[in-house]
């Protein structure tokens, strides 16, 4: 694939939706951190001595934001963006973590225990990974030499 080469639906979701995704957990975590923590753990309760938790948090997101919406404007070289997305990878699989053991701890890892909330949540994070995970493979270098050959 050519390094200035970036698929048009990646270029949109990582520039505009991805970000979108980012600030609304930002203004969870700052703005509404009772729904942050009894939206995945409902049995919780919010502890006001933590709030540096949440800011932490809402920082990572803020810094997530900017970096999904700032970077991809300034270069489409593949690599690059490879690199971003990886990063923010990480992040998924951290979050993903968090959700499952949130389930896990509070005796809702059934499905049939989910509320709307671990669905939107849990299947928003779902999908930005799988996103995330299918550009790693499609932009590598062995996916388009076996797309270029066929």
């Amino acid at each position: 694939m050519s390094t200035s080469s970036i698929p048009p639906f990646y270029n949109f979701f990582f520039k505009y939706i991805d970000p979108l995704i980012a600030l609304g957990g930002a203004y969870l975590n700052f703005f509404d951190p009772i729904s942050a923590v009894t939206g995945m753990a409902p049995n919780s309760k919010y502890d006001p001595d933590q709030v540096f938790l949440f800011h932490q948090s809402g920082g990572l997101a803020l810094a997530v934001a900017f970096v999904s919406a700032v970077l991809p404007r300034h270069t489409t070289n593949v690599t690059t963006w490879r690199i971003i997305q990886f990063g923010l990878f990480l992040s998924d699989l951290a979050g993903l973590s968090g959700i499952g053991c949130a389930l896990w701890r509070q005796g809702r890892f059934a499905p049939a225990n989910w509320t709307s909330d671990d669905i939107g949540c849990g299947g928003s994070y779902v999908f930005l990974t799988l996103v995330r995970l299918h550009f790693l493979f499609y932009t590598s270098g062995g996916v388009q030499e076996a797309i270029k050959q066929n």
